[in-house]
């Protein structure tokens, strides 16, 4: 049984990875300027379903990016399979998995009319969105094989959850002022393709702004948390050393130029602050950990 359970909780963070993998790869192709590396799609050209020699980097770097997309399908199928037997006792990860997994043929379709539309910006943060909601559903799946899955019926004291809802929500719209941030910015994937038309500097300071209140959300909820409510100390601390890093890089390369190093240590940073945002709530609403619980309980039976 051990071992079992260590079998999904291995491929509950190898999903998470992956999900935070898509993201990167995606930063990548933008920031290479290889988001028309294929210029067709299901096909990469007309002619040819994979990059060829003769599309060069760019194109390996953008079929390298769907390359990813196809082995996260199989990543959900494999832990679909995984699950199988376990899905009357564990139906949330059961359903957990489809919904990651129900999610790669949608951002294929996204990623196909994105470049249709030649990297239309608004296009590109409707691409991108579903990936981060996708990283807040692996991390709550990480967190779901460490427990029953069965809440205990317990919460943190006021105001902790109110803070743990504030500060998902915060990260939320600074995921969307990112998004415009980006569509704003220099690096667009191709030279063909267009700026959504904000401000740079003005929607730059837009998406500073939420990550200030971020901050002192954090902070605030780990005062409280110290005193008041143990499990949700290592998580918010986690996150604030997440939003740290964040906005040193952040403003530095705001300051720099926005160059590309940078900006792919901040995609990284952006997955890092989902998922710890997400481990901040869940920890305000404790699960049973032994198997004494009212109902199937056990990870795996």
């Amino acid at each position: 049984m051990r071992r079992e359970v260590n079998r999904i909780r291995i491929a509950a963070w190898a999903m998470l990875i992956a999900q935070a993998g898509i993201i990167f790869t995606g930063g990548i192709v933008r920031l290479t300027g290889s988001g028309l590396g294929c210029t067709d799609w299901p096909k990469c050209t007309p002619d040819s379903f994979v990059a060829t020699k003769a599309m060069g980097i760019h194109g390996a770097i953008e079929f390298g990016n769907r390359t990813l997309a196809v082995l996260l399908a199989l990543l959900g199928v494999a832990i679909l399979v995984l699950l199988w037997k376990h899905r009357k006792a564990r139906p949330d990860l059961f359903w957990l998995n489809i919904g990651l997994t129900a999610i790669v043929p949608v951002q294929a379709v996204m990623g196909g009319i994105t470049v249709w539309t030649k990297l239309n910006p608004w296009v590109v943060a409707g691409h991108f969105v579903p990936s981060a909601i996708a990283v807040g559903v692996a991390a709550y799946f990480v967190r779901r094989t460490y427990d029953t899955g069965v809440r205990t019926g317990e919460k943190a004291p006021n105001p902790l959850p109110a803070l743990g809802w504030i500060i998902l929500v915060l990260t939320a719209v600074i995921v969307l002022f990112g998004v415009l941030t980006t569509g704003a910015g220099p690096h667009s994937g191709s030279t063909i393709s267009t700026r959504n038309g904000l401000d740079n500097v003005w929607v730059t300071r837009l998406h500073a702004l939420p990550v200030w209140l971020l901050v002192a959300a954090t902070i605030t909820a780990l005062l409280y948390a110290r005193r008041r409510w143990a499990p949700m100390v290592a998580p918010l601390v986690v996150l604030l050393v997440v939003e740290i890093a964040q906005g040193v890089i952040g403003y530095a390369q705001y300051f720099l130029g926005v160059p590309i190093v940078l900006v792919a240590f901040h995609m990284i940073g952006l997955s890092a602050t989902i998922a710890a945002s997400v481990a901040v709530l869940d920890s305000a609403y404790p699960r049973r950990v032994h198997a004494d619980a009212d109902r199937s309980v056990s990870l795996v039976h």
